[in-house]
């Protein structure tokens, strides 16, 4: 899990923390991501009004290459160094989008990556969600296709989940919303506390549900190969019948 949550805001800066200010950086203005597994580099986020999102390039797109050199058995932070450079200059990328494969030339730019800044919302939700996935992103279809299975099993359902829980909290949130002011931080701190507890329960039954539907999975598999093993048999006799019938005459 550590490993899916390292990843590099593609301007030049590592985004392992909160940032505390704004700061300007020269690069494409997209985030990537690289699978610990398969070492495939994938497009986690495009940003808003930054050059990729208006030279079109998709989230969740694998980069093949970058001005021609492979990125497979670079790191992370060598990848960042290939994208990043002066303003004005361009950056030629080789992408793998499903299965198309397309180069595109993007244009460095500054980048100005903001302090997170949340509403009261977000304040609230924070105490619920375990330290490590406070920001939550869906993973782009494209990239869940193509990364690692043991990279998905890892990180998707704890994303798709915690995603799902942050709806049904903003229902709560936008209930206790409706109550006259003074009664509000009763309703939110209730609120708050509750999914707290629940969150843990919740996880344990997810992850008893994950063990039932994999044994279900395996079971099927097993059953399905003994059928095979069974009608083999079968075809062996009856060709074994067959060779002694003609051996008979």
């Amino acid at each position: 899990m550590k490993k899916f949550l390292i990843s590099l805001i593609i301007t030049g800066m590592v985004s392992t923390g909160l940032v505390f200010a704004d700061i300007k950086y020269c690069g494409i203005g997209a985030r990537l991501v690289k699978d610990p597994y398969n070492k495939k580099v994938f497009v986690k986020v495009v940003f808003p009004n930054s050059m990729a999102a208006k030279s079109g390039l998709p989230e969740g797109a694998e980069i093949i290459s970058i001005n021609d050199q492979k990125v497979k058995k670079l790191n992370i932070d060598q990848v960042t160094n290939l994208v990043r450079g002066e303003e004005g200059t361009k950056v030629k990328l080789k992408i793998k989008y499903y299965k198309e494969e397309n180069t595109i030339e993007i244009s460095r730019a500054p980048f100005t990556f903001k302090e997170p800044e949340y509403d009261r919302f977000e304040a609230h939700w924070q105490q619920v969600v375990p330290v490590g996935i406070k920001n939550l992103e869906p993973i782009p279809h494209n990239m869940q296709v193509n990364m690692s299975k043991k990279w998905f099993n890892e990180t998707v359902p704890i994303i798709n989940y915690w995603i799902a829980r942050k709806e049904k909290f903003k229902s709560g949130y936008d209930a206790c919303m409706i109550y006259p002011a003074s009664e509000q931080n009763a309703c939110l701190m209730n609120l708050t506390n509750r999914e707290i507890n629940k969150t843990a329960q919740d996880r344990q039954i997810e992850l008893q549900e994950n063990m039932i539907r994999q044994q279900a999975i395996q079971n099927n598999i097993n059953n399905y190969n003994q059928f095979q093993m069974n009608t083999n048999l079968q075809n062996i006799n009856n060709n074994l019948r067959n060779i002694n019938n003609k051996l008979m005459y």
